[in-house]
């Protein structure tokens, strides 16, 4: 403490830590990484919402309408079950497909299942569930990142989460989030236009914590110990991501 503040010493915190406490920002420094060199899918159109409420004749309520439930539909089942069967959903977020209705998990063009080590490969910078995530990978570095980049990385979140929901099938104009109608071609040039737009907004958010998960690396944790932690990985990499969440 010099009289304007409180200096932390990575490297001290860290000092005495097992690899397991490098880890989990081992592993949001490689998903920034690999996000950020990604080729972005643009033709998604957002349809994990619909995915989520996707229910064909014959078929169970799915489990994750409880989620929303305060919310109104803007259009009928039948439009949104044609909206995912029309060509599927090409939904790259491995936490979005857990909460898929168990009928829409085939139509998914990237697996009806994954792998929270598939995240490293799918992840990329179209997606606006990956635009959300860098409040969570920006909370995680704290108190070791600027806090005016967490706040820009909360921006890009509800940006991201107002186009998330204004494409979706519910009705959340009492918000004021006006719809995205993604079931007509209108809607999904439209949702393409913004999704462009939040691409270029989120992009030097990202690129900022990558470099700042790098240099909290190099400052807090031995070399060795990181390397441990590149070789023996948590248990969680490897879990399965199930829709019907």
């Amino acid at each position: 403490e010099d009289g304007s503040g409180i200096t932390y010493d990575a490297r001290s915190y860290y000092q005495n830590s097992e690899s397991n406490a490098a880890a989990a920002f081992l592993w949001y420094q490689s998903i920034l990484s690999s996000t950020q060199s990604a080729k972005p899918v643009t033709h998604c159109h957002g349809l994990h919402e619909w995915a989520m409420v996707y229910a064909p004749p014959g078929t169970e309520k799915p489990p994750s309408t409880k989620y929303q439930s305060h919310l109104p539909f803007r259009v009928d089942q039948d439009t949104i079950n044609q909206a995912v069967e029309r060509r599927g959903v090409h939904c790259t977020h491995v936490d979005a497909l857990r909460f898929f209705s168990p009928a829409a998990a085939p139509l998914n063009h990237h697996g009806s299942e994954l792998q929270r080590e598939d995240q490293l490969v799918l992840e990329q910078p179209g997606c606006v569930h990956a635009h959300m995530d860098l409040l969570k990978i920006a909370l995680r570095l704290t108190p070791w990142v600027d806090a005016e980049l967490v706040g820009d990385a909360l921006m890009v979140a509800i940006h991201a989460r107002e186009l998330d929901v204004g494409a979706s099938p519910y009705d959340v104009s009492k918000y004021g989030i006006e719809p995205v109608c993604i079931e007509t071609s209108s809607g999904r040039k439209l949702y393409r236009k913004r999704q462009e737009a939040l691409m270029q907004e989120a992009q030097p958010v990202r690129q900022k914590l990558l470099e700042a998960y790098t240099d909290f690396l190099g400052c807090a944790f031995q070399p060795d110990l990181a390397e441990e932690a590149r070789e023996f990985p948590s248990k969680d990499r490897f879990a399965v991501a199930m829709p019907g969440g």
